[in-house]
């Protein structure tokens, strides 16, 4: 796996220049150096399918990790699943693996599963800024892995972008 920080950094929270500068930044903060350190952790089980991902950003909401990486629609979803129910172990939180993407339908789609999104609209305000609206049904938000609420603030971290959930019919 492709990784912003050093190995060594990342085991002995001894930080070099480079891996410092990353953390001053606030690019990465230690929730993403938690997150390295459980998958290097987790690396020998599932050497031949990491070894293609690249790593991007992890974002904390409450109990849950979400992890961001490049590739992992390669991978077969119950490898994934595995991969998850392993970090989880390691980090004692929920953990969702996602892909890279810019477009907050898809982002939406994947952090939802297995429910299904009805609509993604985006919603211009006054102001001059934007809202994203998820609308979903009321029985598909029984099946979603997370609150309505918690949906909302989790993809509003990961896309960058003010999310709003909408339970509709």
């Amino acid at each position: 796996m492709k990784i912003p920080f050093c190995t060594f950094c990342v085991k002995t929270r001894v930080f070099c220049a480079r891996c410092q500068q990353l953390l001053d930044s606030q690019e990465y903060d230690m929730t993403d150096v938690d997150v390295i350190n459980a998958f290097l952790n987790i690396k020998q089980k599932y050497d031949e399918y990491l070894k293609n991902l690249e790593y991007v950003k992890s974002y904390a909401a409450d109990d849950t990790i979400v992890v961001v990486l490049k590739g992992v629609r390669s991978l077969p979803r119950q490898v994934v699943k595995e991969i998850e129910q392993s970090l989880e172990e390691q980090l004692g939180k929920r953990v969702r693996i996602v892909e890279k993407s810019n477009n907050i339908n898809e982002l939406a789609a994947q952090l939802a599963q297995p429910a299904r999104i009805l609509t993604v609209a985006i919603s211009w305000l006054p102001d001059g800024t934007s809202e994203a609206v998820v609308k979903i049904t009321r029985m598909e938000a029984r099946r979603l892995p997370f609150k309505p609420s918690e949906f909302a603030k989790i993809l509003s971290l990961v896309s960058g972008t003010n999310v709003r959930v909408e339970i509709t019919r």
